[in-house]
């Protein structure tokens, strides 16, 4: 074998990944059993991604091995690849009265819970089209993140704008009801970054492909899966890397 090859089997790497809370625990718990099961020896810090976290610099300084996060358009001086695509819908009470289904008059006179860490993020998405159409929602709540607003809506009227993976898992473990958006919300796509430095190191090359082997199998993501990830490059459960 040569002195530079990569055997997740005998790694004792230790990889480091940002990620921001609106991706659901269903998709971070793929990729830990992935890793148990072809590196057992490595170690895998997650790191949580905010307003204030310089990810570029995190990334350049080998801070971090790889980030994934939705950018209309991600940074074109690091190298990336498109993870998944998923659609915007609202989450609702299972009780609520447009828990069957949302009319643009019902989306804007509603209440609407935003998290505070990422609102510019997201405002890119929601905001920015609402804003071109002359449209305007209604702040109810504001949260520190993501995770915190699903638990906030049973019982109440209010409206979570989100991901639909994001949804569907917390739709799942609480008695809420995943509704179709009123609008064409622009699909969020969730990319993976990552330093050119790193671009040709072994045991990147595989963590990588681990990253889109996960989003290609995990049953978190299998009603938002690309159809080009079929063909795609990669690894399956117990594969082996190929270059990213």
């Amino acid at each position: 074998m040569p002195a530079d090859a990569f055997d997740p089997a005998l790694t004792r790497q230790h990889f480091r990944l940002g990620t921001p809370d609106y991706l659901a625990p269903p998709l971070m718990a793929a990729v830990v059993h992935y890793m148990r099961e072809q590196a057992r020896g490595a170690q895998l810090t997650l790191q949580p991604l905010g307003d204030n976290f310089d990810h570029e610099a995190a990334l350049a300084d080998g801070e971090l091995d790889v980030v994934i996060g939705n950018w209309p358009q991600p940074p074109e001086q690091l190298r990336s690849t498109l993870l998944f695509e998923d659609e915007i819908v609202c989450l609702v009470d299972h009780d609520h009265p447009c828990a069957h289904g949302m009319c643009s008059t019902d989306y804007l006179q509603g209440s609407h819970v935003v998290p505070l860490l990422y609102r510019e993020t997201q405002s890119g998405v929601i905001e920015t089209h609402l804003a071109a159409h002359r449209m305007k929602r209604t702040v109810a709540v504001t949260v520190p993140y993501f995770s915190m607003a699903p638990h906030l809506l049973p019982g109440t009227d209010l409206i979570f704008t989100t991901s639909r993976h994001f949804a569907e898992h917390f739709a799942v473990i609480l008695p809420l009801a995943v509704v179709r958006a009123p609008f064409d919300f622009p699909a969020m796509r969730f990319y993976q970054l990552w330093h050119a430095s790193t671009q040709h190191a072994q045991g990147l090359v595989w963590f990588r492909a681990l990253l889109s082997a996960v989003v290609r199998t995990a049953r978190a993501t299998q009603c938002v899966r690309l159809p080009s990830h079929k063909g795609a490059a990669g690894i399956g459960v117990g594969g082996s890397a190929s270059r990213s």
